[in-house]
């Protein structure tokens, strides 16, 4: 469900449990609401500034409540959280319709990079104006302590992809800084898309649990247009307010609020006007609700969420390859994408997924997964040879032990749920056991999937600008989000490859040949891409179903 530099987890529970962990590329904040024009114009209802009344309220859904309120920490690495971020907190880069950066001036004077000896050296400066929350103004130190903590094990990252990169941050002036990368390092401009403050990174208590807790937010933190005014425990209820310390143009919207909600509810409280935002719509039920709301439309564009199944390999039965690859030809993907998608506006043929890190719409994207496709008999086949033998109820054993475990799911994840009940039904047709259990969904990622608690699940990632910058985070050895703990020594070099190659072909290429390698051992596998759904207020202004770009928070409002 995250648009940083990370994956983000999509909505952590609900939603099919939109695990958008978000990839990490570090913003869903920018300009493409401030003007109009631009290719996804109409999917944003772009307009100026002085076509839109001043205040009201926008209120959105989340789907659990907030583990951490640093998304840079592996807890808080969420599509909820970041839902919030884009209000509260810098994001120093604008996105247009095809994810191109641009600075932000409200925060950054200068940004560039150059090639020196091998190695990518890049410039910043800050925009003297911004400050944090506490009224501190940000400065080189920031810069700093944001970057070169990449490769410390304490700090529990969401991702480390980029930072590890870093040899050097000096210091120019109080407000710049001069990056010095390790080698090339072609994705540059999502390293530097936002800071956060000293207080926050220098030390890994702070890091790790500064704001851990569902209440637990400091504005000290943050800055952005907006500012967390409260959180309500018994509604779970988040309310941001204008900031005061804002620095540029003063947002239109008086305040923003965030509910936790499970599917069905968000539907209803949609239709009953009682909140304003539907984002990534996944059924037909939601979709004839939200489309019979009299003063709502649905917003559609480019999708960056993709389902997929994930297993853990280090323990049980699935820590063997070729009973994880018998799953993998024993799931009937196509059926289940059909099954999730049924009667909602898309083609589910072009939304099949065949990559974990480009798109079927995307340049690089390719079906990496043709030789893993649908096949009953090869599952078989497969676990035969590895010594699995159907016993006398239909199950497998092999040395006394059943081919048998647990898919882990949400409450209240209706497409979780379905995906789970398919692909149980699959599996009892090559001899493996699949039973389901059901954990509360404030509880699934923190207690179960995050410390490797589960055999087998389903939620979604939110991909970014940089489809080949967060292969680390979810396949790299050691990384925090790298849920399916598999290790493999080839995917650890392919990461390094991709991440210092200065050619771009050579970096589609190399990041194909990884996903390879990926399928081949299952840590996890997609199913399809999601479409971006997005049910508005008509009259809402400058937000919507904004694909790759990024949306100025500040511009946000209702047309008079």
């Amino acid at each position: 469900m995250m648009i940083n530099r990370r994956m983000f987890l999509g909505g952590a529970a609900s939603a099919a449990v939109l695990a958008a962990l978000a990839a990490c590329a570090k913003t869903d904040a920018g300009k493409g609401s401030g003007a109009k024009g631009g290719a996804n114009a109409s999917s944003v209802n772009a307009k100026d500034r002085s076509e839109l009344q001043e205040g009201g309220t926008l209120n959105f859904p989340l789907f659990a409540t907030i583990a951490n309120w640093n998304q840079a920490q592996v807890d808080g690495n969420g599509v909820d959280l970041r839902s919030i971020y884009d209000f509260i907190s810098p994001y120093f880069l604008d996105w247009a319709d095809d994810g191109t950066p641009t600075a932000n001036p409200n925060f950054l004077t200068k940004y560039e990079a150059e090639e020196v000896d091998g190695k990518t050296v890049i410039t910043v400066s800050l925009n003297e104006k911004a400050v944090w929350g506490n009224g501190r103004t940000m400065d080189f130190e920031d810069i700093r302590e944001s970057l070169i903590h990449g490769t410390d094990e304490a700090y529990s990252w969401a991702s480390t992809d980029g930072y590890d990169q870093v040899e050097n941050v000096e210091k120019i002036d109080e407000r710049s800084a001069k990056i010095t990368m390790k080698s090339v390092f072609p994705d540059w401009t999502d390293l530097i898309a936002s800071f956060q403050p000293k207080e926050l990174m220098s030390t890994p208590e702070a890091f790790n649990e500064a704001m851990a807790g569902n209440g637990n937010f400091n504005n000290d933190y943050f800055a952005g247009p907006f500012k967390v005014d409260s959180y309500d425990e018994s509604q779970q209820l988040v309310k941001l307010v204008r900031n005061e310390k804002w620095w540029g143009d003063k947002p239109l919207l008086e305040s923003v609020t965030f509910r936790v909600l499970d599917d069905a509810a968000q539907a209803t409280s949609f239709a009953n006007k009682a909140i304003d935002v539907l984002d990534y719509i996944i059924s037909s039920d939601v979709y004839n609700q939200a489309i019979g709301r009299d003063d709502a439309e649905v917003r559609q564009n480019f999708g960056r969420q993709w389902r997929h199944f994930t297993i853990n390999g280090t323990s049980g039965v699935l820590a063997d390859k070729t009973v994880r690859q018998a799953i993998l030809r024993a799931c009937d993907r196509k059926a289940i994408a059909e099954s999730d998608l049924a009667s909602l506006p898309v083609d589910v043929e072009k939304l099949l997924l065949g990559n974990r890190f480009f798109m079927p719409s995307q340049k690089g994207y390719q079906d990496n997964g043709k030789d893993w496709a649908y096949d009953v008999e090869a599952a078989k086949k497969l676990l035969e040879d590895a010594g699995w033998k159907v016993g006398a109820d239909g199950v497998r054993e092999k040395d006394g032990q059943r081919l048998a475990f647990a898919f882990t799911l949400p409450t209240g994840a209706q497409a979780t749920q379905n995906e789970a009940n398919l692909l149980q039904s699959q599996l009892k047709e090559v001899g493996i056991e699949m039973t389901l259990n059901t954990v509360e969904s404030n509880a699934y990622f923190k207690d179960y999937i995050r410390p490797g608690n589960y055999a087998m699940t389903a939620f979604t990632w939110q991909g970014t600008q940089y489809p080949m910058a967060n292969i680390g985070q979810i396949y790299g050895k050691g990384s925090d989000s790298n849920y399916s703990g598999i290790d493999v020594p080839q995917v650890d070099e392919y990461i390094q490859k991709i991440a210092t190659t200065a050619d771009d072909g050579e970096r589609r290429k190399l990041t194909n040949e990884c996903d390879k390698v990926i399928w081949e051992h299952v840590f996890n596998f997609p199913i399809y891409e999601r479409e971006q759904l997005t049910a508005v207020p008509k009259k809402l202004a400058n937000f919507g179903a904004v694909g790759l770009a990024s949306f100025r928070p500040e511009n946000v409002g209702f047309m008079k």
